[in-house]
């Protein structure tokens, strides 16, 4: 994990995510920031896998989820940041793309 005020936690997220799906290589992490807010305190990030694996995820009432989100969050505790993630399948996103 790098340490500054413009953090990128991309890959620490795939390191946590991708064991859990039964298929890495379409596994997509993505931060959510515009430009002019990459230094701010709070971060966002969307992660996108197969819809089979969406369940796993979040977990029975999204406790995996929640797990994830608090480990991140501990790590980037002393720089003062705040990570929010957003979980969806690859099939119900690019439908609302559209």
């Amino acid at each position: 994990m790098e340490y500054g005020t413009n953090l990128d936690l991309t890959e620490d997220i795939r390191s946590l995510v991708e064991p859990l799906v039964s298929n890495p290589e379409v596994l997509t992490i993505e931060r959510m920031d515009k430009p002019e807010n990459l230094n701010k305190k709070e971060q966002n990030y969307l992660i996108l896998c197969e819809k089979q694996d969406l369940g796993k995820l979040i977990g029975r009432h999204g406790v995996i989820s929640d797990s994830i989100r608090t480990l991140l969050n501990v790590s980037t505790k002393n720089m003062r940041k705040k990570i929010h993630l957003r979980f969806e399948s690859l099939e119900d996103f690019k439908k609302t793309e559209e």
